[in-house]
């Protein structure tokens, strides 16, 4: 059944009003992950549990049952939903879902079709699009039959279109039912404009929600009651709330709470709804679960030198964090009692003092053997990572994005680039997967500031490569969006979201989160040649070894089995070869090596070690970049 259109209010057998108990569904709509509960929903859930208001509470993941519907109706496979989460083509998720407000419409005859008519999986694309309406359709019936009375949504990224279509489809069966919508994707102006543009939600809740729940829902049970004394002045003192006036109906949106939340006022999550809907749904058995955990929100780094290309966070950068043993509780019990050792940290970036305490006196214990990811600034030591490894992180994002220093002082990463290789080498050695992309299109970037990279890619087979080379976005929030001066001029909404929201919204600049910007940076030549070495890089690094094996006499052999390097082994001697390498582990520049071989007792003949390193350099078992020189063998220590 398609919606956007006029049709009947059905009486599906309502339940009795209980005058102020409510019952309360929240849903989570696709495209949020199937294999991990959201963090969003179960941190709010118990929010509204506390409530004396609310006399029952749902937490409904529509994610999993519309993968299920997708199997059983459309003849679809789950590798097809994790399509559209991994975005092949940016937008088609919420394309998919325009069809409830287009009735009838082929999808071949929609703008965005151009942009997935080349996909091997345009079928699959075209089929969920048709499938779309009768799944929101079947979702809405079951919720109104439930006898909800407050339905909320939470929605990021590509979840705007489905939460719409969901919210619509209900209004239309049970106009009373009361419709809000929160996360990321209503932060600041988007949260305004997502209530003037969509009649069909009561309420959007802008930025943190902790402190507008409770006085949310003392206003929607006192109205239910009668009260409709100071409608308005209760509303107004919702912080964040967009709401209509009970005078003239006119959108009013109130000021963001001037505070960022304090974790302390962040309920332990509770995910028992998601594994209930996971345990009802056929894919059960093919989905590996995750647990997210949150031990921080904002970001440390972005509070200070916020990233020029980031939009995360919106209106809370501000970093805050739980006590490591709050952290480690909480890990615990959702552990022990969901029987998942699989955990994911939503922080921006692990905050410094749990990098510490959770390795050491707040890790889980080890006989768990949990396998543990984690987002982490890249100049982390190697007894940090180290000891990250023995706690059970087994794979960490370090937020590399280049391994080029011109470039990342464009982004304000704080971090070198021969550092980000020595992460890179120090994650081999303990064995943690790093997931890093490198990100290309800054102003002010050059080919000549590539060139030398491109070059020693090369020596770095070894190594974990990048998932693939990709342009910046330019995001709301970001320094390049709020500010012009830095180059990045906005040429208005991305164009692939302003075709998958035809039929829906028109006027997307207050509404998206991603823009298109006039291109800057690299030139496609160059760019071209950067994929092409990382694509060489990928298709060589599970055949590719580069490691040092200490000797009994204290030497120091080099294994080099790299597919682009003349398999050999180097032997360092004792004393001066073997220690300067070691000393390279850390990396340095000549004078801080030098000097060190002279703390050593080590006599340096003139000319000697810049011989020694730059000849290590050409066989391509250390990287150098301005006056730095760093090992490349995996197996070192410093």
């Amino acid at each position: 059944m398609q919606i956007g259109h006029k049709r009947p209010v059905l009486d599906l057998n309502p339940p009795v009003v209980h005058e102020d108990a409510l019952s309360v569904a929240l849903v989570c709509m696709p495209w949020a992950v199937v294999d991990m509960p959201s963090l969003a929903l179960s941190t709010i859930a118990p929010l509204f549990e506390q409530r004396g208001e609310i006399e029952k509470l749902d937490v409904i993941y529509g994610n999993i049952r519309w993968l299920d519907f997708l199997v059983r109706e459309a003849g679809l496979e789950r590798e097809h939903y994790e399509l559209i989460v991994d975005a092949e083509v940016f937008g088609v998720g919420e394309w998919v879902f325009s069809s409830c407000f287009r009735p009838g419409i082929d999808p071949r005859h929609t703008s965005f079709y151009d942009l997935v008519s080349d996909s091997e999986h345009v079928d699959a694309y075209c089929a969920m699009f048709r499938a779309a309406p009768a799944f929101i359709d079947e979702l809405a019936r079951d919720l109104v039959a439930s006898g909800v009375d407050v339905l909320g949504l939470t929605t990021t990224f590509d979840q705007n279109i489905a939460s719409f279509a969901l919210a619509h489809r209900v209004k239309e069966l049970s106009p009373s039912i009361v419709t809000m919508l929160g996360g990321a994707n209503c932060d600041g102006v988007q949260g305004t404009a997502v209530h003037r543009a969509r009649a069909e939600f009561d309420y959007v809740i802008r930025g943190e929600a902790e402190r507008s729940i409770a006085p949310l829902i003392a206003h929607i049970a006192g109205s239910r009651c009668g009260d409709e004394h100071g409608h308005d002045e209760r509303l107004r003192a919702v912080p964040g709330l967009c709401w209509r006036s009970d005078i003239d109906g006119a959108s009013v949106s109130n000021p963001i709470g001037p505070t960022p939340v304090s974790m302390n006022a962040v309920p332990e999550p509770v995910y028992d709804h998601y594994f209930r809907d996971l345990r009802k749904s056929p894919a059960a058995q093919l989905i590996d679960v995750k647990i997210p955990l949150e031990a921080s929100r904002g970001c440390w780094w972005g509070a200070k030198h916020h990233c020029t290309f980031c939009g995360l966070n919106g209106s809370a950068m501000a970093h805050r964090a739980k006590p490591a043993e709050r952290v480690q509780a909480e890990a615990t019990r959702a552990v022990r009692r969901h029987n998942v050792l699989d955990l994911v940290f939503s922080d921006n970036i692990l905050a410094p003092d749990h990098v510490v305490r959770l390795t050491t006196d707040m890790a889980l214990p080890a006989e768990w053997d949990v396998r543990l990811f984690a987002e982490v600034k890249s100049n982390l030591n190697f007894s940090q990572l180290e000891s990250l490894a023995r706690a059970g992180f087994t794979q960490l994002q370090p937020g590399v994005e280049s391994l080029c220093t011109p470039i990342l002082r464009i982004m304000r990463k704080g971090v070198t680039g021969w550092q980000n290789v020595r992460f890179l080498r120090d994650c081999a050695t303990c064995r943690i997967y790093p997931s890093w992309n490198i990100l290309v299109g800054f102003p002010g970037e050059s080919d000549r500031d590539y060139a030398a990279l491109i070059d020693s890619l090369p020596s770095l087979h070894h190594l974990t490569p990048p998932a693939g080379v990709f342009p910046i976005k330019l995001e709301r929030f970001s320094p390049y969006f709020d500010d012009p001066e830095l180059g990045l001029r906005v040429l208005g909404p991305s164009r692939n979201l302003v075709s998958a929201y035809e039929g829906v919204v028109d006027a997307l600049d207050d509404f998206v989160y991603v823009f298109e910007s006039e291109s800057a940076g690299i030139s496609p030549e160059t760019s071209e040649t950067l994929r092409e070495a990382v694509s060489n890089w990928r298709a060589n690094a599970s055949t590719s070894r580069l490691v040092a094996l200490p000797a009994p006499d204290d030497s120091l052999v080099v294994v080099d089995d790299r597919s682009t390097w003349p398999s050999r082994e180097v032997v360092l001697q004792p004393g001066l070869e073997a220690e300067a390498y070691r000393g390279l582990a850390k990396g340095k520049t000549l004078p801080a090596l030098t000097s060190m071989m002279c703390s050593l007792g080590i006599a340096v003949p003139e000319g000697q070690l810049k011989e020694l390193v730059e000849n290590w350099t050409e066989l391509g078992i250390v990287f150098h970049e301005d006056a730095t020189y760093l090992a490349l063998a995996t197996g070192l220590r410093w």
